[in-house]
């Protein structure tokens, strides 16, 4: 037999492209607004901003403007065919309202301060209005997901009440810092193409001084997107301002681009000594030198670099075909996990009492404990070439788990309710005798999970990749995609690493189904973990039921690991049936359409692109949306040089 290497190390890769994605940013004060009376004498209006700058809005195609308005009685308000519209009611003594009667409609629509209403919307310009306190948040109280980051050609912040101040771009060498006042305005223009930019807003006082409790600031953003992607069967309106070169209007085509291609790399190597291929569609190769005369005619790629597998078809590797039976004793039953109470060279199993159920019975969790000749996955370990104890818990909600949903018996998800409450309601009470009748006993811990149902994930790992030993446990599961991850949200991994314990979360895969493929990636990352401690030599696993011959993909796991430095979910704005297209642990492009929702004749009611380039780490695989409902889980590949966040989170 041939010798196999187990241990062999995996490439993470990550965004070579250090260059900023902000092209330029501009604070506008009140006194540089255009102000100019209607003819009617009924109002006035304020241009704070048009682009292209020096744009003429009456006899000029321009790609946005940004105004307020003053109307002192009824009138015809103008609707700008072809273009997205939004309007926003401020605030004021008086409480203003606005009656809006238009499209044909008999009645008159009732606009309220603060919530923006819009016609002719094309979903490439987004408005919120949105309260924010003291400390800096993505508007949502969540201190980094999906709703932090710029992703369009134009970002536009004005404030309605308050100060609050803007970091753009934290953790890069280019990071700005702006203290608004209200009536300001921030606009910011980005390169469309470039890894989404960061944006952090805080409430703060004049000057920008150190902020207090109970400070609050309202502001309204704005993300502007060029629109370029249309396809399919919805195409572009014929009332739209075409965008084409001509008409100078659209960034991209308004200024020449100068940068670099980025790419794809490995995390170790030293990227200037790369070897840069450009991918073609027809699966071409072209050196640096030929590259050269290219760069000017080609939209850069940001697959370009290293090469990289994503997915390809499943063959179940020949062990998992076996299911042969293990050698388990009958269980015994706990109020606790003791370690100290089962045997040493041997495995037990054991029933623990967690907390009583509506017939006053005992709910009761599975666990396995496996003690080695030394004190100091389950399956293939002997017994007696193990150092330490290794404690398996095979089903956490057991309750969930009876009744085939993720929730608990109160209804709420118990990986958001750690580490619980003796007091508290259900599912806080069953996640604090949890953390304390079990997981108290552990000094490492690696959570293992599934998508929940109506998804599908890839094999991936969370982590705080921030903590070095987290880190190194991450690295050594070697999943197809590593996100940075750094907790404080309820989860068991949060509220264990709270604890001092070392934990990282593993996803393996889809719901209501065994893939031998993830679970046997997933076993062989349980096992260098092992032996990275020393608890357990790679050298006493039998290759022989792993290394099969018909197995096309590694058995040992991927080739490549994709180093994300945040997540964030994409969510439907409308109900139907949902077509999401590209699979799981694919790199998908900015701008590509990603899903489709339409009505039950088959009318395509919306579409959904790519926000940015990244990689998929999960998605929806249920037809039925409500709207609100996910559509993919994209990871945004951390950039060369890019520090991660100490507080990571995501919008799940």
């Amino acid at each position: 037999m041939n010798p196999v290497r187990i241990s062999g190390e995996s490439s993470i890769l990550q965004s070579s492209s250090p260059d900023p994605g902000i092209v330029q940013v501009e604070l506008l004060t009140e006194n540089e607004y255009k102000l100019q009376s209607w003819k009617n004498g009924l109002g006035k209006t304020e241009e704070i901003a048009i682009y292209p700058p020096g744009k003429d809005f009456i006899h000029d195609d321009f790609f946005w403007r940004f105004s307020s308005n003053w109307m002192q009685g009824d009138c015809n308000f103008s609707i700008f065919p072809g273009y997205d519209c939004t309007t926003v009611v401020l605030p004021s003594e008086n409480k203003p309202s606005l009656y809006l009667t238009h499209q044909g409609h008999e009645s008159s629509y009732k606009t309220q301060p603060l919530f923006p209403y819009g016609w002719q919307e094309s979903g490439k310009a987004q408005v919120r209005v949105e309260k924010i306190g003291a400390y800096e948040t993505d508007l949502q109280g969540d201190v980094d997901s999906g709703k932090n980051m710029l992703f369009g050609a134009f970002a536009l912040v004005y404030v309605v009440e308050g100060f609050v101040s803007v970091l753009l771009d934290e953790n890069h060498a280019h990071e700005q810092r702006h203290v608004l006042k209200a009536g300001e305005t921030l606009v910011v223009e980005r390169d469309e193409d470039a890894s989404p930019t960061s944006i952090l807003m805080k409430a703060t006082t004049d000057g920008g001084q150190a902020p207090f409790n109970g400070i609050e600031a309202t502001v309204v953003v704005i993300q502007i997107e060029e629109g370029k992607t249309y396809g399919g069967i919805l195409q572009k309106s014929n009332h739209s301002p075409v965008l084409n070169e001509s008409d100078g209007i659209v960034p991209s085509q308004r200024r020449s681009s100068t940068r670099r291609t980025s790419l794809i790399v490995s995390l170790e190597e030293d990227i200037e000594k790369l070897n840069q291929l450009h991918i073609e569609d027809e699966g071409q190769q072209v050196t640096d030198s030929e590259k050269t005369n290219q760069e000017h005619l080609n939209r850069r790629d940001s697959f370009t670099g290293v090469s990289f597998e994503p997915s390809g078809i499943y063959v179940p590797p020949r062990f998992a075909l076996m299911h042969k039976d293990t050698d388990m004793p009958p269980p015994i039953i706990r109020d606790k996990l003791e370690v100290n109470e089962f045997p040493l060279h041997a495995i037990s199993t054991a029933w623990i009492k967690i907390m009583t159920q509506g017939l006053s019975e005992w709910i009761k969790l599975p666990i396995i404990v496996c003690r080695g000749t030394e004190d100091g996955v389950v399956s293939q370990i002997d017994i007696n070439k193990l150092k330490g104890t290794v404690v398996a818990v095979p089903c956490v909600n057991v309750w969930g788990f009876l009744k085939f949903q993720r929730e608990f018996a109160d209804g709420r998800d118990l990986n958001r309710q750690f580490p619980g409450k003796e007091d508290g309601y259900a599912s806080q009470v069953y996640c604090y005798h949890l953390m304390n009748k079990i997981i108290s006993q552990f000094n490492y811990m690696i959570d293992l999970h599934t998508a929940s149902f109506g998804r599908v994930n890839s094999y991936y790992v969370r982590a705080d990749l921030n903590d070095p030993v987290g880190a190194v446990m991450a690295k050594l599961q070697q999943p197809q995609i590593l996100l940075h991850n750094s907790g404080q949200d309820g989860t068991l991994r949060s509220a264990a690493a709270a604890h001092g314990i070392k934990a990282i979360t593993v996803e393996i895969g889809n719901p209501q189904t065994f893939q031998d493929q993830y679970v046997q990636w997933a076993f062989m990352g349980v096992m260098r973990i092992l032996d990275h401690f020393n608890m357990y030599s790679l050298s006493n696993i039998n290759l022989n039921e792993i290394n099969a011959e018909d197995i096309h993909e590694n058995p040992l796991g991927p080739t490549n690991t994709v180093l994300c430095s945040r997540g964030f979910w994409l969510y439907t704005k409308t109900g139907g049936l949902l077509e999401v297209y590209p699979d799981v642990n694919k790199l998908v492009r900015k701008g590509d359409i990603i899903a489709r929702i339409k009505n039950m004749f088959g009318n395509v009611v919306e579409e959904y692109f790519s926000p940015c380039t990244g990689v998929i780490i999960g998605r929806s695989s249920n037809p039925v949306a409500m709207s609100g409902d996910r559509i993919v889980h994209m990871g945004v590949i951390k950039k060369t040089g890019e520090v991660l966040a100490k507080a990571a989170k995501e919008n799940y």
